[in-house]
């Protein structure tokens, strides 16, 4: 017999027995559907970590500091000012394309309109930053016009800014080349700050999540006004040995890979060291490892949790058994005729085993379609709560159906089928056929 005709005839048992048959599947249905929603949801989680991260900042990105164990200032860290960061640049060209030695003035008024009159609705609100280079890389806003900061501005101390679209658009009447326009905003404790606009970026509504403005109409949310990290220093009033910073972030250059960075980084500061006779170490955080490590922590709780949930397919194929045995009584007359008309065991035991196999094979068909309903019913009813939430609207929830765990379901569905299936199958093929005949 064919194998077409076998699982026609195995099809047409099941049809006749529908109820049984659903009950027989349902172990492996539970079994599957636990594992395919474990496994959407720790793949989803997996995604939207990794999503959320990147979004936050751009995942080619290091920490680092230099650690100093000299004697008398053990484990004080070696600071980062101007001279030497912009050093370091230039030794990693192609390699670096930004370096992002910062400071933050705080938040900071710009009134307009013709009276000027901050009781009426015409101010608008900026958060106040310094930085030498980069910060609408790091932040993944383009810019729209102008340019972005660049390290000659610190160095020359020029009284420039890059601001928002936003802050164009309401505080600036949108105006359509704001470029050289001068403009002052004060400081809450009154300190005037002047500068002329080089550069316009597009601000982007991850950003407002991430500032906690995703409910906040445009013309109040509060946007970034950027000014170089030296003019900065000089409103903070900072002395020269405190315009550094301790930990330094860096934006690895497209296509150039985190880990072998962080490791060419940490044999040109070893060099350095031996050069420059200084006792330190560096201490390097990469973005990308840790999104690695969170991944694989992910992948080994979702694989465990997976395991624990698949034990239900043991119960599942011991159902299978018992019913292809209850099945196996039941047709033992039919078995006896086939015998009789030079069906061979091989023939039976194969009848036996398509038909267990193809009820599992259903079971575990079923099983990946609630497991894959229900799994995205729960990542977007997450993702619904987490939309509302001022507090966790940064998060950017993605549903990740894991496509490598469906197939493994299914093959290992099919597998307890041919397990759990063999048994009642080889029983089948050994009756006797005289003594199947005259069972009753």
């Amino acid at each position: 017999m064919s194998f077409y005709e076998n699982l026609r005839l195995a099809w047409s048992c099941i049809k006749s027995n529908k109820m049984r048959s659903i009950l027989t599947m349902l172990g492996i249905i539970i079994g599957i559907s636990a594992v395919i929603t474990i496994s959407t949801l720790g793949s989803s989680l997996k995604e939207t970590i990794s999503g959320t991260f990147s979004d936050m900042a751009s995942t080619n990105q290091l920490a680092f500091m230099w650690i100093y164990n000299g004697e008398g200032e053990e484990d004080v860290p070696y600071p980062f000012n101007l001279e030497n960061s912009y050093a370091f640049k230039q030794d990693f060209a192609g390699q670096i394309s930004s370096v992002l030695l910062s400071d933050s003035v705080g938040p900071a008024n710009y009134f307009y309109g013709d009276d000027k009159n901050p009781v009426d609705d015409n101010k608008k609100t900026v958060s106040l930053y310094g930085y030498a280079e980069g910060y609408c890389e790091t932040q993944k806003a383009e810019i729209t016009m102008g340019r972005d900061l660049e390290f000659q501005d610190s160095f020359e101390n020029r009284k420039v800014c890059v601001v928002s679209d936003n802050f164009v658009k309401y505080a600036l009447d949108d105006d359509p080349n704001p470029i050289g326009r001068r403009i002052e905003v004060e400081t809450t404790d009154g300190m005037v700050v002047s500068a002329y606009v080089i550069g316009v970026y597009k601000e982007n509504d991850k950003q407002s999540r991430l500032t906690g403005q995703a409910k906040v109409s445009d013309k109040n949310k509060v946007t970034d006004m950027i000014i170089p990290v030296s003019y900065a220093w000089d409103l903070l009033d900072k002395p020269e040995n405190e315009r550094v910073n301790e930990v330094l972030y860096i934006n690895g250059a497209p296509g150039v890979d985190g880990v072998k960075l962080k490791e060419n980084i940490t044999n040109y500061f070893e060099s350095k060291k031996d050069s420059d006779h200084m006792d330190y170490f560096i201490y390097i955080q990469s973005l990308e490892e840790q999104l690695k490590t969170i991944s694989k922590v992910m992948d080994v709780i979702t694989i465990v949790i997976s395991i624990i949930a698949a034990i239900s397919l043991l119960v599942g194929g011991i159902g299978v058994m018992n019913i292809m045995l209850v099945s196996v009584i039941e047709r033992t007359k039919e078995i006896g005729i086939r015998k009789a008309l030079g069906a061979k065991n091989k023939v039976i035991e194969a009848q036996f085993l398509v038909e267990s196999v193809l009820i599992c094979a259903i079971g575990g068909i079923l099983g990946i379609l609630f497991g894959l309903l229900n799994g995205g019913i729960i990542a977007i009813v997450a993702k619904g709560i987490v939309s509302k939430s001022e507090e966790y609207s940064f998060i950017s929830v993605n549903v990740s159906p894991p496509i490598l765990m469906i197939v493994i379901s299914f093959l290992f569905s099919t597998l307890v089928g041919i397990v759990f299936g063999l048994y009642p199958a080889r029983r089948a093929a050994r009756l006797s056929p005289i003594d199947a005949l005259r069972y009753e």
